[in-house]
């Protein structure tokens, strides 16, 4: 399992820091539902406790490696609260950052 992974599957305030110093950009999972042409920078969170408060409210949130080829899914399951990482490769590629 790669670094990348490990702070990935262990969403905590250390680990989501930690990758966005490594250029890691945390969103809202409903990022996925915008339009190719659209800003995704609406559903960006923008700081570590903001994606810990995301995820405790809504149990999801979309993380994207700085290659912006893989993105892996954060997704608890409110029955087990148990959380999964589904990882999959981009085809195309976010606008550039703001």
């Amino acid at each position: 399992m790669s670094a990348w992974e490990k702070r990935v599957r262990s969403l905590s305030l250390h680990s989501v820091e930690q990758n966005m110093v490594l250029g890691a950009r945390y969103f809202r999972f409903e990022v996925l539902a915008m339009e190719p042409a659209a800003d995704p920078s609406s559903m960006r969170l923008h700081g570590a406790v903001d994606v810990l408060e995301e995820v405790g409210m809504r149990g999801r949130c979309v993380i994207v490696l700085p290659d912006e080829v893989r993105v892996a899914l954060y997704a608890v399951h409110p029955e087990e609260g148990v959380p999964e990482v589904v990882w999959y490769d981009r085809t195309e590629l976010l606008p550039a950052r703001s």
